[in-house]
């Protein structure tokens, strides 16, 4: 712990105990009153109440940064580093029951961190307040206006992402209640608050209140004042945390179960037990130096015995299950001589699909076939990726295609490509590689590939929007050299690729498609073969492949510096280490490897049981 999160602790200790801790929203006394006989105009349907702030837009307020006043009637305890960022509903008269308003604000070209939210809701009309983040700009209006949940342009003028969800029975951040965002400069600009109204015709001037971080400080230090503002979140929440979009229509409204303090020193005991799965301390958990304890070691007990493999070229875990798709060649191998100088596959339709089952789900316990799937399909399977639905996106480099298919019953919902046909425009691809999922706009990104020196982005319904190309640093690597794979960092927008003969990983913005940092190390030894993210300790695992001066290895990364923390690999060592995925608890590490025709899974050392 450094002095930073020492003081953070003692500040939050210290305002805790001039506080009045209070299990309770804050009531209607906690807001200011409002003067029910002004008048004000009519808007789609909302009676918005005519008044402007100081500063020239309603529903927007700020306090303690230096511009605005906060309400002199809200009492603060925030530690003085953090400044408030408040989106009002102002004087916002509902017309009818179960009505939806909307209030946003723009945020400054500073980058912050959202390390904490507090609905004030003023009246009990008042039942759910949601936040979204708007990705492209202009989104927002000055005052507020009607909206619909259903309907995502009437919300943002453009895709959008739900990042905090309340309501009197749920209050949940994200998909993780501890989760921090990044807001500002190049990242998301603009924020919208939506409030439901189960009655009309009463005036309103709820409000949200943004706790950000901002200047010289990191994801860690974020990390320690979200816990200050957090709470865990209640089992009613934790069974819709895969379905945010669709959180309105399900949850039960019940009580209140906003608490408006928070203890900082308990909560932080908790979390330690709950959150950090990987038996490490917090600071072990979130800080760029550690004092990284390596020991990610291999489970011997993993897969079973009996799972028989051909060329292993994608592995990924289930996102709710955490049992693993394996992706393989059965019996078919890749040989120089498949494709001929036009990178056609030859004989291909003659030489027919793979006979065998190339699709596995291993269980997570035992590493026993559990389902297969996927005979007579594929030709030369190459990238599996399992996204946020539990849905799989395979690439075929024989084929030259895309696959979107169901996780549960296996059938292809989507096709992207030309069955054996390569093509450089935005609707063929040459030998894909990977697919990445973004799971805050759906879009999907696609490596591509051998031939090609591009990754393609679409939407989710497979068009297409964007192409983005090596950042250029001169003319040695002024291209791709094969983008072999691609993970996504959703809390920084980032994309990133491992961009194979160059021995890079570059990343960029998931919605701009600006390059943002490269990682490149000699360590590497030329080649990044796969990389994944993992978002519980926020670090990027990576392969890389054979050479005469460094060992095929595991590289752990600090994601923002690009350190090696560790390195690893199995006893005997890897052959061709291919593909890479992380478990969605943090736990286990797998890596698909195609010369030793099989799957390994590392731990920490501590859950090695």
């Amino acid at each position: 712990m450094n002095i930073f999160h020492l003081y953070v602790v003692v500040v939050a200790l210290l305002l805790g105990l001039f506080s009045v801790t209070t299990n309770t929203l804050p009531t209607s006394k906690d807001v200011p009153s409002i003067d029910k006989d002004t008048a004000g105009e009519i808007k789609q349907g909302i009676l918005i109440e005519s008044d402007e702030n100081e500063d020239g837009m309603n529903g927007v307020a700020e306090g303690k940064d230096g511009t605005d006043e906060e309400d002199e009637n809200t009492e603060s305890v925030d530690p003085p580093f953090v400044h408030t960022k408040i989106i009002r509903m102002d004087k916002v008269i509902p017309e009818e029951n179960d009505m939806y308003a909307c209030a946003g604000v723009s945020l400054s070209t500073e980058q912050s961190w959202i390390v904490g939210y507090v609905p004030l809701p003023q009246n009990e009309s008042v039942d759910a307040m949601t936040v979204y983040g708007c990705l492209e700009e202009p989104s927002v209006s000055n005052t507020a206006w009607s909206c619909n949940p259903h309907i995502e342009k009437t919300v943002c003028s453009g895709p959008s992402s739900i990042i905090y969800s309340w309501s009197r029975s749920c209050d949940m951040i994200g998909e993780r209640k501890q989760q921090v965002l990044i807001v500002g400069g190049a990242y998301i600009r603009d924020i919208v608050l939506m409030v439901h109204y189960k009655d009309g015709d009463i005036q309103d001037s709820s409000a949200l209140e943004l706790k950000l971080l901002s200047g010289e400080y990191t994801e860690t230090d974020a990390h320690y004042l979200s816990r200050y503002y957090s709470q865990f979140v209640d089992p009613l929440c934790d069974e819709k945390l895969n379905d945010l979009g669709r959180l309105l229509e399900t949850i039960q409204w019940q009580d209140e179960s906003y608490d408006a303090t928070y203890d900082y020193e308990e909560s932080s005991q908790q979390l330690n037990l709950q959150d950090n799965r990987i038996g490490t301390s917090f600071d072990e958990t979130y800080s760029s130096s550690w004092g990284y304890d390596p020991e990610l070691v291999q489970d011997l007990t993993w897969p079973a015995p009996n799972v028989n493999l051909g060329q292993v070229t994608g592995v990924d875990a289930k996102p709710d299950t955490g049992d693993v798709f394996v992706f393989h060649r059965g019996e078919r191998t890749w040989q120089l001589s498949d494709f001929d100088e036009n990178n056609i596959f030859i004989n291909g339709k003659e030489r027919g699909p793979i006979e065998a089952d190339v699709l596995l789900l291993l269980s997570k316990r035992g590493g026993y076939i559990k389902e297969k799937a996927g005979a007579d399909r594929f030709y030369m399977p190459h990238g599996l990726t399992c996204d946020y639905n539990g849905d799989l996106w395979l690439t075929d480099v024989a084929l030259h295609q895309v696959f979107k298919v169901s996780g549960k019953t296996f059938k292809t919902e989507m096709t992207l490509g030309e069955a054996f046909v390569p093509g450089e425009d935005h609707h063929h691809f040459c030998k894909p590689t990977d697919v990445a999922v973004d799971k805050a706009t759906g879009n999907v990104f696609v490596a591509d590939g051998y031939c090609n020196k591009r990754v393609l982005k679409f939407s989710s319904n497979g068009t297409f929007l964007q192409e983005i190309k090596a950042h250029n640093k001169g003319l040695a690597k002024s291209n791709f050299k094969i983008p072999h794979s691609l993970a996504i960092v959703e809390s920084r927008r980032m994309i990133c690729v491992a961009d194979r003969e160059n021995g890079r990983i570059q990343c960029f913005n998931t919605i701009t498609g600006d390059f943002i940092h490269e990682i490149e190390k000699r360590e590497f030894g030329g080649q990044v073969f796969a990389i994944a993210y993992d978002r519980v300790l926020d670090v990027m695992y990576a392969v890389n492949g054979l050479s005469e001066r460094i060992p095929t290895q595991g590289y752990t990364l600090d994601i923002q510096t690009g350190e090696i923390l560790e390195t690893w690999a199995p006893p005997q060592g890897f052959q061709m280490p291919h593909d890479i995925a992380v478990g969605p608890d943090g736990n286990y590490v797998y890596v698909a490897d195609v010369i030793n025709e099989g799957v390994f899974r590392f731990l920490r050392e501590d859950n090695n049981m």
